[in-house]
């Protein structure tokens, strides 16, 4: 099977790093495009401007005032579906912190990073980005539900929650649209701040 290709960042202030990390990153087939930052303020604006990364790697310590678990955590109000693997040399004395406040974390590797490592980590999320790829997966309550696209007419903004609305069915749950948005194809269209309609099932419109 043809493997999915992702988009990877480096985030790291040493540039010796970042220069060895890309070229490891190179020679991973299923790896499109690279982009390295020693600034997380640029790492910031190439978010904000709509790139997405399926995958950081983030250094921890910065030596500066945040650490990688800081600007991972702002990173999930940017681009909550962003995987997180955490590259560093003192694994040990972070963990449990980083564990405890990084969404979508999915490991650490050590400094100096090895190859067969970095490999095997991103083949696993490359292996659960193509299983989600044209589902939507939501949790309510103690409940996960995965909804192909294809089946969702609409979603709808209602008293802090949104309803998924199928024709057969409706799910619910807390998440923000704009949050559920960012995890949807191009055939969904929002048309208005509570709205996002599936294009598929548009038949006509209307004044």
């Amino acid at each position: 099977n043809e493997k999915r290709k992702m988009r990877v960042a480096v985030c790291d202030d040493l540039k010796e790093v970042l220069k060895e990390t890309k070229i490891l990153l190179e020679d991973v087939s299923f790896v499109k495009d690279i982009d390295i930052f020693s600034d997380m303020k640029n790492f910031y604006e190439e978010i904000k401007e709509g790139t997405k990364y399926d995958v950081v790697l983030m250094d921890i310590d910065w030596k500066t005032e945040k650490t990688g678990i800081d600007f991972s955590s702002e990173l999930k109000l940017l681009s909550p579906n962003t995987k997180i693997i955490y590259i560093t040399a003192y694994t040990l004395d972070y963990v449990e912190d980083a564990v405890l406040r990084t969404p979508n974390l999915c490991g650490f590797i050590n400094k100096p990073i090895k190859e067969d490592i970095l490999y095997k980590s991103l083949e696993k999320i490359q292996k659960e980005l193509k299983e989600t790829d044209g589902k939507l997966i939501i949790k309510y309550k103690s409940n996960v539900s995965v909804i192909p696209f294809a089946d969702i007419y609409y979603l709808e903004s209602q008293l802090h929650k949104v309803n998924i609305v199928l024709t057969s069915k409706i799910y619910q749950c807390n998440e923000r649209l704009e949050h559920i948005s960012a995890r949807l194809s191009r055939k969904f269209l929002k048309c208005h701040k509570s709205y996002i309609i599936n294009m598929d099932y548009i038949s006509e419109f209307c004044k």
